[in-house]
């Protein structure tokens, strides 16, 4: 095998992929573009304050969160990770048989009460709003 067979093989097999890094810094490119002329331009005087879930940091020092921002984070790593265990199951299917069925439906259960049981406790509702802590009483 000569150099340049070397060399053409090595192009065919590379091709594809730098065409999807081209291609994918082209949409990139474009993208960002498009939000620079599209996008708004408004200088106000919240502008470039933080902003987080709706409020203003500057203008409210003492603001306390309750703990509900924290559950919600707890009930989706707990839920995403039951969708990661069962695609992986999916993907072995064939192999797991019906006794892989049995335990994932035994899985999808107990998940499935966790879930029933923190709505039953009102984790899930949002009473109580975020409000600055000289505002609570």
């Amino acid at each position: 095998m000569t150099t340049e067979n070397v060399l053409a093989t090595n192009i065919d097999q590379i091709w594809p992929i730098a065409s999807y890094f081209a291609i994918l810094v082209g949409l990139l490119l474009g993208m960002l573009a498009l939000a620079m002329f599209l996008g708004p331009k408004t200088q106000r005087r919240h502008t470039h304050t933080p902003y987080e879930s709706g409020i203003i940091a500057v203008d409210a020092p003492k603001t306390r969160f309750t703990n509900h921002f924290f559950l919600y984070a707890i009930f989706f790593v707990i839920f995403d990770l039951e969708t990661i265990f069962l695609f992986a199951w999916v993907i072995a299917f064939d192999e797991s048989g019906m006794a892989g069925f049995i335990e994932a439906s035994i899985f999808i259960t107990i998940l499935l009460a966790a879930l029933i049981y923190i709505w039953r406790i009102g984790a899930l509702e949002l009473v109580r709003k975020h409000r600055p802590a000289r505002m609570r009483q």
